[in-house]
């Protein structure tokens, strides 16, 4: 945001000049940028990190598909559906460690499949 209003200011400048006076042109357009400017693009950052902070929380919740839970294991065959059959061709790649350090809960596996 204000990096896209210096680089308008040096270009409005740099027309014709020398590569060797780009860190003053730079210098100039970052002094031009009024507090005003400053402030809305400040509290246009901090909205958004609230946003992302109060959606982290729909990430840290685990999404968990069993395939075969124990009562299926012990119902018959007939019983199924023609939906369970595609689960049949399913299985596991990888078992995958997975943490990140943005939040205070964890993701502590994350299952890969192959369809």
């Amino acid at each position: 945001m204000i990096w896209a209003s210096m680089k308008r200011k040096v270009a409005e400048v740099n027309i014709g000049k020398p590569a060797n006076q780009m860190p003053e042109m730079v210098q100039e357009a970052f002094n031009s940028i009024p507090v005003e400017e400053w402030c809305n693009h400040c509290a246009h950052v901090k909205k958004l990190e609230e946003e992302y902070r109060s959606k982290d929380g729909y990430l840290d919740a685990p999404f968990i598909v069993e395939l075969c839970s124990e009562s299926e294991e012990s119902s018959d065959d007939d019983s199924q559906d023609e939906s369970d059959e595609e689960f049949n061709s399913i299985e596991p790649l990888v078992i995958v460690h997975a943490e990140h350090n943005y939040s205070k809960k964890k993701l502590k596996y994350c299952f890969l499949f192959r369809l």
